[in-house]
């Protein structure tokens, strides 16, 4: 009877231990898969916003090169015409004054497309007439405040920093309510240090975590594209901070170092 109860204890034991395996296998495999799942749709987000950079690309110079070059000859064709009457003239005014504000318009788009100091002088730069931007058309008051001690070779990572700049501009205007922002950026030999604040409204950093809109989206997976650290201090009523660091000269997406 006592083997006979012990060869039972032992059965049950096996199928214990095999039943544990079998889960936890089973587990593992699940939550292989599940980052298996998460790696591609980051590989998805990523091919997307490159598309997304070379199609701006794109339509950016089509505007310049096409669009802006012919508006250019027919108000310099326009200028050749001599209206007669003070009907025509007024008519030749009106018409004049619309294609100067169609060609102001179409180098504002191909400028915020793909802005031409970020493409010839780099992200400092950009950032410097992004401020000066800003200011001039009185929407907000930015401060920008630089440690330099070297360059950023990487032209992948300059772009989506600036992009990610724009979008949390965009943020603190059009949700935050914010009137000043202030950017602090640090080029060190290794890293990147950037701060971004605000003094809008601020949100619940909890309930951030569990709804994003599409620019947090698109901010996050632009960080993840080229390896940043990142982390955001908000409360409501106390504005928004963003801190991001990453190191510039890894071999990071090399193979899309000429996007811009």
């Amino acid at each position: 009877m006592i083997i006979g109860i012990l060869i039972m204890l032992a059965l049950a034991l096996s199928f214990v231990l095999f039943f544990n395996y079998s889960q936890k296998k089973l587990l593992n495999e699940q939550m292989h898969s599940q980052q298996l799942a998460f790696q591609h749709q980051e590989e998805l987000l990523h091919s997307t916003i490159l598309t997304q950079e070379e199609e701006r690309k794109r339509i950016a110079r089509d505007l310049h090169d096409e669009i802006g070059s012919k508006l250019n000859v027919i108000l310099l064709n326009l200028h050749r015409l001599a209206p007669s009457s003070k009907d025509q003239q007024e008519i030749a005014h009106e018409v004049h004054d619309l294609i100067n504000d169609t060609i102001s318009t179409t180098r504002r788009i191909s400028h915020d497309l793909l802005p031409p100091t970020l493409e010839e002088f780099g992200l400092v730069e950009a950032i410097k007439e992004l401020r000066d931007n800003l200011q001039r058309s009185g929407a907000v008051e930015m401060d920008f405040q630089l440690e330099k001690k070297t360059d950023i070779q990487d032209q992948l990572i300059e772009l989506n920093l600036f992009r990610v700049l724009q979008e949390l501009v965009n943020n603190s205007i059009r949700h935050g309510n914010a009137n000043t922002i202030s950017i602090e950026l640090s080029l060190k030999e290794n890293t990147i240090d950037l701060v971004y604040q605000d003094n809008g409204k601020g949100f619940d950093i909890e309930q951030l975590s569990q709804k994003k809109g599409l620019g947090m989206k698109n901010i996050e997976s632009r960080l993840n594209m080229i390896q940043a650290e990142y982390n955001y201090v908000s409360s409501i009523g106390k504005g928004m901070q963003m801190n991001i660091q990453l190191t510039h000269n890894s071999n990071i997406a090399k193979m899309s170092t000429s996007i811009i």
